[in-house]
C-alpha cells in the first residue's frame, strides 16, 4: 500500500520502492527555477502550454529529488525525457495541477501518471472509453459515477507505462482494461502488449478535485534471476 502526505500545494506517493510521485496544485513556482535546458524548451510555448510545461517540470523535479536523482526532463516529441537511469511519466490537467512519477532499478521497466478532475467521464461519454465489462463493473449505481474517472485516469496512464515497451502496437483505451478495488488498480493489458515476465498495477490517489493514478510495469524475471542467482550462492 502507498504511503502519501499532503501539504497545502503539495502530495507525494510513494507507490513502490525505488518509486516516487508528486502532485502539484496551483503552482507559483517559474521556469526561472528550472534548469537552463528546461528553460529554454519553456521559452518556445505560449500560453497555458508554457504553463503546463513548467509546473509539470516542477514535479519531475521534485519526484527526482525523492529518488536522489537530478537533471533536466527535456523531450522526445510530445513525450517528456527523463534522465538516463530513470524512468519518469508526467501529467497536467485543468486547474494547474501537474503530477510526476519516477522510478529507478532494474526491476521498473515502465511508469504512468495521469491527473483529471473528478467528472472527467461521465456515464453518457464513458461507452467511448470503457469495454462493456468495465461499463458493467462501474456504473452498478450513480454514486460510482466517479470511478469512470479512475478507470480514465488509469488508461491514460497504462498508455504511458506502456507506449516505451509496445512502440509497434497502436494503443487505444480498449488495450487495457480496468478494476477499481478501493485505491488498488487491476490493470489487464491486452494479449502481447506485456513482454514476458512483466507485470503491470496501479493505484488511485484522491486529492481535492483531483484524481491522480500512477501505474507501475515491472520486470519479473529480474527477481526470478535474483532468486536463482541467491539460491547458487547460498
Amino acid at each position: 500500500m502507498a504511503s502519501a502526505y499532503a501539504v497545502p500545494s503539495v502530495s507525494i506517493v510513494r507507490p513502490a520502492p525505488g518509486v516516487a510521485g508528486v502532485l502539484r496544485r496551483a503552482d507559483r513556482r517559474t521556469a526561472a527555477e528550472l534548469h537552463p535546458a528546461e528553460r529554454e524548451l519553456a521559452d518556445a510555448l505560449n500560453g497555458a502550454r508554457r504553463r503546463d510545461f513548467v509546473a509539470g517540470r516542477h514535479a519531475a523535479a521534485d519526484a527526482m529529488r525523492l529518488l536522489g536523482r537530478s537533471g533536466p526532463v527535456l523531450r522526445d516529441g510530445p513525450r517528456p525525457r527523463f534522465p538516463p537511469g530513470v524512468h519518469g511519466s508526467v501529467s497536467h490537467c485543468q486547474g494547474g495541477a501537474a503530477a510526476a512519477l519516477a522510478g529507478v532499478g532494474p526491476r521498473i521497466a515502465g511508469v504512468g501518471v495521469d491527473v483529471e478532475r473528478l467528472g472527467r467521464l461521465n456515464p453518457r461519454t464513458a461507452r467511448l472509453v470503457l469495454t462493456p465489462r468495465e461499463r458493467a463493473g462501474l456504473l452498478r449505481e450513480p454514486a460510482d459515477a466517479a470511478l469512470l474517472t479512475v478507470a480514465f485516469s488509469a488508461k491514460e496512464a497504462a498508455y504511458k507505462a506502456l507506449c516505451g515497451l509496445a512502440a509497434e502496437r497502436d494503443l487505444v483505451f480498449h488495450s487495457v482494461e480496468i478494476r477499481v478495488l478501493g485505491a488498488r488498480l487491476h490493470i489487464e493489458a491486452a494479449h502481447g502488449l506485456l513482454p514476458p515476465e512483466h507485470r503491470i498495477a496501479g493505484q488511485a490517489h484522491f486529492d481535492g478535485p483531483y484524481v491522480w493514478t500512477t501505474v507501475l510495469v515491472t520486470a519479473d524475471r529480474v527477481q526470478a534471476g535474483e532468486r536463482a542467482a541467491a539460491a547458487r550462492t547460498g
